[in-house]
């Protein structure tokens, strides 16, 4: 991903955010040459309040091995690709606001997404069963509820 891509990227992920959270979205490409070929590793960190709370590829939901420099991971014997969040993020914030409750994705970040996005109230929000990152997010916006 282009560097002024992953900026309009951003900004958008920015307009649905819940404005008294100060959380961050962090994308590290890194290019590395190969004998054969050039290499991008794509690394990813989402931080409430200056704390890594959640990281790619370690917070993953998928397999990672080291054919992860090549955006895929062996399982079960055959080769199969790895989604990074940025693509979770671009098809999350394309789906209308009625299919957002439901999305899932193989990167993890769904999650965090949703609690996050100010267009998700309390209610809902409060039925998810929320990993550590989640809860931390889910505490810091409604921390006036209680």
């Amino acid at each position: 991903m282009e560097k002024h891509h992953w900026y309009k990227l951003k900004k958008r992920l920015k307009d649905i955010m819940a404005p008294n959270l100060n959380i961050s979205f962090n994308y590290s490409p890194l290019r590395k040459k190969t004998n054969r070929s050039e290499i991008t590793l794509r690394f990813f960190q989402v931080k409430l309040d200056d704390e890594i709370i959640w990281q790619f590829p370690e917070d993953t939901n998928q397999v990672i091995d080291e054919n992860f420099i090549y955006g895929q991971s062996k399982f079960d014997n055959q080769y199969i690709n790895i989604e990074f969040p940025i693509q979770s993020i671009i098809a999350y914030l394309n789906l209308p606001k009625e299919k957002l409750f439901n999305y899932e994705d193989k990167a993890g970040i769904a999650e965090i997404l949703k609690v996050c996005d100010k267009r998700i109230g309390y209610n809902r929000l409060k039925t998810l069963e929320l990993s550590q990152a989640g809860t931390k997010i889910f505490e810091k916006r409604f921390s006036n509820k209680g």
